[in-house]
């Protein structure tokens, strides 16, 4: 499949974790040669209208806003207040965001396709859902779905108050849609857009695979 930037997807990175078992802040590892996050920015950059990354360390990321990614300059933006957890990443990216479709994608995905988030956010318009999630024989992967912001980020505020972090609740609480294993084949080319680095050893891996 090609990829067609949306006028109506806005592409948010989440990279507010604190890299605990990589030991060191990932966003900025060096991938082939170039830091992960501007990787992953650069794959999204294809389909996006707008790009956005998420962080508690705005600072750290501030740089990424003099950059730019096939005619896109990120914004970066500051996690919004409340607990840690799934659910905090999920609505700051939902408040974040100022397009009606938001693609949220973890910042350590370095084979995300922008192909299978165009392919999503199709979905969701066509079939008027207010999420669409892959789905793999493993499970699940909403770090790498479309959401609808008019739906999702009042009910992601709402869990986030009541301390609720599993993002199954936010799923569960609107109308969703899975695109499972063969369509994600079809759109993506493989299941290897949602491997994500955690580790040295991961990471090592992965380059491998580049």
């Amino acid at each position: 499949m090609t990829t067609v930037r949306r006028a109506d997807l806005s592409c948010v990175v989440q990279a507010g974790g604190m890299s605990s078992r990589m030991g060191r802040d990932k966003a900025r590892m060096l991938f082939c040669g170039e830091p992960l996050i501007e990787r992953v920015l650069c794959r999204l950059a294809q389909v996006a209208g707008e790009l956005v990354v998420t962080t508690s360390r705005p600072c750290e990321l501030a740089y990424l806003e003099e950059l730019m990614f096939d005619g896109l300059r990120p914004r970066v933006v500051m996690d919004v207040d409340g607990p840690a957890g799934a659910m905090r990443g999920i609505a700051s990216s939902l408040a974040a965001a100022r397009l009606p479709l938001v693609a949220i994608v973890a910042c350590d995905m370095p084979f995300v396709s922008p192909e299978l988030v165009g392919a999503l956010a199709d979905r969701v318009e066509a079939e008027a859902l207010d999420v669409c999630v892959p789905r793999e024989d493993r499970g699940i992967e909403p770090l790498c779905a479309v959401w609808r912001r008019d739906a999702c980020a009042p009910a992601s505020q709402e869990l986030l108050a009541c301390d609720r972090q599993r993002i199954r609740c936010l799923i569960d609480r609107v109308q969703a849609g899975y695109m499972d294993e063969p369509q994600i084949v079809k759109a993506a080319g493989s299941t290897l857009c949602f491997e994500n680095v955690n580790t040295p050893e991961e990471f090592s891996a992965a380059e491998l695979l580049a």
